[in-house]
C-alpha cells in the first residue's frame, strides 16, 4: 500500500503509530479463521519505513517495555532491535515469530511488583507461527519481568511473540497464498498466509515444505518429499535480476520427474504473489531441476467462466445479454421440463444439476435427464469438478447425499448444531472445499471445510471447519464463491440485504447495501463479478466497484456457473 502524503505529515504518522503500539503474547494454536481483504503484493518499494530505536540510558521499565513494543515494526536480523530491551540470558530464549496478536484500541500497563509491569490490551485478530489468521476478540494481561545489567533496565521474562496496532499491521504484514495440489495433480488449491514484507519469499517456501495445514490435510497434498528443506536454512536468495534460487536437501532426490515438476510449479505460483519475484530456479543440492512450464495441460489454478449471468427468464434458460437468452443447445429444452427453481451448470457446460417441481435431476447434454433425489424441501444442488453432484434438505442439513454419475448415493455427516437449517451449501471450484451457509438457534452462521475423499475420488466426509464463524443479525439467504479463497454471504435484515466477504484465512469486507435480495452467484474477477437477484423486483443487480448497479431485466433465478 502506498502513501502518497508530504514527508513530514507521513513522518507524524509513522510516529504516532508508533507510541500506539504495544505488548507481547503467546498465540492459542487453534481457532476459526475468518475472512476479508483482497490480496496484496509485496511492496518493496513500498515508502512506508519504521525505524525503532533501541533502549536509551537510564530508562524506567515502563520506557524499557513501550520501547520494545514500538520495536516489535522491525523485523530487521531478526528482530534484533527487539532484542537490545531484553537481558542477556533472555534474549536467546525469546521467540518473537511464534505469533502475531493484532491489538485494538489503546493498551494499559500496571507496576505488578517492584520488578514487573502488567501489559494489558483487546485483539482483533491473531496470527500463528505459520502466518495462519485467526479472527479474535480477547483481552489479556501479561506480565513482563525486569533485572539490572550494568544498572539499566532490561526485560527478563515475557511470552513469545509480538502485538501490533491493527493499521500498523496492515502496513508491515501483507496476505500471500500458498498453492497445494488436489489429489490428481489438476487443481491448484490455496491456503492464504500472513507474512512480514521482506521475509515473505523465504516462509512461503518453508510452508510449501512443511505441507498443508491440519484443515486440508486429505483434500490437498504437497509434492515434495517428507524432510525437505531449504539447503541454507537462512533465506531464498533473490538477486536484483528478480529470480528466485531455490535449493532443497538431499531429501527432495527421491522425487519421480512428475513430482520434480510439481514443485516447482508449487514454487512458482506460490511465490507469483511476492512483486521482487518474477522468476523461480529450483535445484537439489545445488543441481539444477529442469521443469518446463506446461501451459494449459498443467494444475490449473483459477476457473474462468462466461462473464454473462445464466439465467431463467420467462421461460427460457440460457446466457442473458442484451436482453435475449442464449439457449444451451442439448440442454436448455431439458432443463425447461424439469420446472426449474435453481441450478449449477459444470465447467465443460455438459452438465446441470437442477432443482426442479420433482427434486434434484441432473441434466447431461448428451444423454437423458436423471431424477436422483426425490427428498422433499431441497436446496439448490451443487457440483463439483469429479463429476458428483451435492444436494440436501434444507430441514435436515446433516442428510447431505453425493451423487455419482451413475445416480448412486452416498450420504455424507457434516454433523452440524441440532436445530440448524442448511441455506446454503456450495462446492469450490477445484472440488477440495465446501462452504456451507446455516441457519441456527443462534444466528446465521457460516462453515467453510476440506472434502476428504477416498482413492476413487469419492467424497467420503468432510473436515474440521477452518471457517465457523456467527454472521450477526439478520436472516441467512445465500451464499457463493466469490474467488478461490472468498465467500461471498446475502442476508437481510431491517429491510434491507447486505454482502459480506469472508476471506479464508482473512478479514471481513462488507459491500453496500441494496433492496431485499434472494440470490448472490459468483462470476470471475472476485466481487465484481457477483451477482444478486431482488427479492420483490427479481431484478438482476451486479457490483459495480464502489455499489450496486440494476440490470434493469427481471429473471427467475441466477444458476452458478462452476
Amino acid at each position: 500500500m502506498r502513501d502518497h502524503r508530504r514527508p513530514g505529515v507521513l513522518a507524524a504518522v509513522i510516529a504516532a503509530m508508533l507510541l500506539a503500539l504495544t505488548g507481547c503474547v503467546g498465540i492459542p494454536g487453534s481457532g476459526p479463521v475468518n475472512a476479508g481483504l483482497s490480496l496484496s503484493e509485496d511492496s518493496t518499494g513500498s515508502n512506508i519505513a519504521f525505524n525503532p530505536q533501541g533502549p536509551e540510558a537510564g530508562a524506567s521499565q515502563q520506557s524499557i517495555l513501550r520501547g520494545f513494543v514500538a520495536s516489535f515494526t522491525s523485523a530487521t536480523g531478526g528482530y534484533a532491535v527487539s532484542k537490545q530491551f531484553l537481558s542477556s540470558d533472555f534474549k536467546t530464549k525469546w521467540d518473537p515469530r511464534q505469533s502475531v496478536q493484532v491489538r485494538s484500541g489503546t493498551p494499559s500497563i500496571s507496576q505488578l511488583g517492584a520488578a514487573s509491569l502488567a501489559y494489558s490490551f483487546d485483539t482483533l485478530a491473531t496470527v500463528d507461527s505459520t502466518g495462519a489468521y485467526s479472527q479474535t476478540s480477547q483481552s489479556f494481561t501479561l506480565p513482563f519481568s525486569f533485572v539490572k545489567e550494568g544498572n539499566q533496565w532490561r526485560i527478563s521474562a515475557a511470552s513469545d511473540g509480538i502485538v501490533l496496532a491493527d493499521q500498523t499491521f496492515e502496513r508491515i504484514f501483507r496476505q500471500y497464498p500458498l498453492y497445494f495440489l488436489d489429489q490428481q495433480n489438476q487443481y491448484f488449491v490455496p491456503d492464504v498466509r500472513w507474512y512480514p514484507i521482506g521475509t515473505a519469499s523465504t516462509r512461503i517456501v518453508t510452508a510449501l515444505l512443511a505441507g498443508p495445514p491440519d484443515w486440508l490435510k486429505g483434500a490437498a497434498f504437497s509434492r515434495f518429499p517428507d524432510g525437505t528443506k531449504l539447503s541454507d536454512a537462512g533465506s531464498v536468495i533473490t538477486p536484483a535480476d528478480g529470480v528466485a534460487q531455490v535449493d532443497l536437501s538431499k531429501e527432495a532426490l527421491v522425487a519421480s520427474a512428475r513430482d520434480r515438476q510439481n514443485m516447482y510449479l508449487q514454487l512458482a505460483q506460490s511465490l507469483r504473489s511476492v512483486s521482487s519475484i518474477s522468476q523461480v530456479r529450483l535445484s537439489i543440492q545445488g543441481a539444477p531441476v529442469q521443469a518446463d512450464d506446461p501451459g494449459t495441460a498443467g494444475p490449473q489454478v483459477d476457473f474462468s467462466v462466461n462473464s454473462q449471468a445464466l439465467v431463467l427468464r420467462r421461460k427460457e434458460f440460457g446466457f442473458y445479454s442484451n436482453n435475449r437468452v442464449a439457449d444451451l443447445a442439448g440442454i436448455s429444452t431439458k432443463v425447461l421440463s424439469l420446472g426449474p427453481r435453481d441450478a449449477t451448470i459444470s465447467s465443460d457446460q455438459q452438465e446441470v444439476a437442477v432443482l426442479g417441481s420433482a427434486g434434484v435431476s441432473v441434466v447431461r447434454k448428451t444423454g437423458t435427464v436423471a431424477l436422483i433425489d426425490p427428498r422433499p424441501d431441497l436446496i439448490a444442488p451443487s457440483l463439483d469438478e469429479a463429476g458428483y453432484t451435492w444436494s440436501v434438505p434444507k430441514s435436515a442439513p446433516n442428510a447431505i447425499n453425493v451423487y455419482d454419475p451413475s445416480g448412486t448415493a452416498h450420504p455424507i455427516s457434516a454433523k452440524l448444531q441440532d436445530g440448524s437449517q442448511m441455506i446454503s451449501l456450495a462446492v469450490s471450484r477445484e472440488g477440495a472445499r465446501v462452504l456451507m451457509l446455516l441457519s441456527t438457534p443462534t444466528g446465521p452462521r457460516l462453515m467453510v471445510a476440506a472434502i476428504l475423499r477416498n482413492e476413487k475420488l469419492e467424497p467420503i466426509g468432510i473436515g474440521p471447519a477452518v471457517v465457523d464463524v456467527s454472521l450477526g443479525n439478520g436472516v441467512a439467504v445465500d451464499a457463493t464463491w466469490v474467488d478461490q479463497w472468498t465467500i461471498g454471504t446475502l442476508l437481510t435484515a431491517d429491510g434491507q440485504s447486505r454482502v459480506e466477504l469472508y476471506a479464508i484465512g482473512g478479514q471481513k469486507t462488507a459491500l453496500s447495501s441494496l433492496v431485499p435480495s434472494r440470490q448472490i452467484v459468483g462470476g470471475n474477477k472476485g466481487e465484481n463479478g457477483l451477482h444478486v437477484l431482488g427479492r420483490d423486483d427479481s431484478t438482476l443487480y451486479s457490483w459495480g466497484g464502489s455499489s450496486w448497479q440494476s440490470a434493469k431485466v427481471a429473471v427467475d433465478f441466477i444458476a452458478t456457473q462452476r
